[in-house]
């Protein structure tokens, strides 16, 4: 086996692993044996392996000797951050996203001309993605909505009352969070029974 790279030198036998952003390891093998003494060596050492095929797509190979723990971890902590969604993906998601949130904003009569509704089809979108924005409304989610509609948290939360207000199907409903969490599990609801998956 010979071992080529574009930093550093590698005696015959002798191989410790540097991590350098701007290096390549090149692993010449003329056996069975010799891949897999590479393979190994690079396994004990950090524990995860990156392949790239043909099409520049990534497999990821894990050691599994070091225990079914450390292999989720692994793949949390590592491989998952890495995998990126394509642009048609996370379009289509996002379409998806919106077509349910317009469904529920019809089915519980909001009036769409009032800017609380808007407001509200924008809050919707990114409690769809971070639910736990709805934990703290007033610090977290409401702010989202400020750089598009140019008005303060307060400014928000009145909008979102009004618009409420104005519904038929929500009116008694006086807390603007029992219903952002009623109009969000409707959402979610919408979209599982159309498209299968949430």
């Amino acid at each position: 086996m010979r071992h080529y790279r574009s930093a550093g030198t590698v005696e015959k036998g002798s191989y410790t692993p540097r991590r350098v952003k701007s290096e390549y390891g090149f692993y010449i093998a003329c056996d069975d044996r010799a891949i897999l003494n590479c393979v190994n060596s690079l396994l004990l050492s950090s524990g995860m392996i990156g392949l790239s095929d043909t099409e520049g797509k990534m497999h990821y190979l894990i050691d599994g000797r070091r225990g079914q723990d450390y292999v989720l971890g692994q793949v949390r902590e590592r491989v998952l951050p890495l995998r990126e969604s394509t642009p048609s993906d996370s379009l289509y998601e996002d379409a998806v996203t919106y077509r349910a949130i317009d469904t529920v904003i019809r089915r519980y009569s909001l009036s769409e001309t009032l800017m609380g509704t808007r407001i509200l089809r924008v809050l919707l979108f990114r409690l769809y993605k971070e639910p736990k924005l709805l934990k703290c409304a007033s610090k977290s989610l409401y702010p989202l909505a400020q750089p598009e509609f140019h008005i303060t948290a307060s400014q928000v939360e009145r909008n979102l009352r009004y618009a409420i207000k104005k519904s038929p199907k929500l009116k008694e409903n006086t807390r603007v969070i029992t219903v952002l969490r009623l109009l969000l599990d409707a959402t979610m609801t919408e979209v599982v029974d159309k498209y299968g998956r949430a």
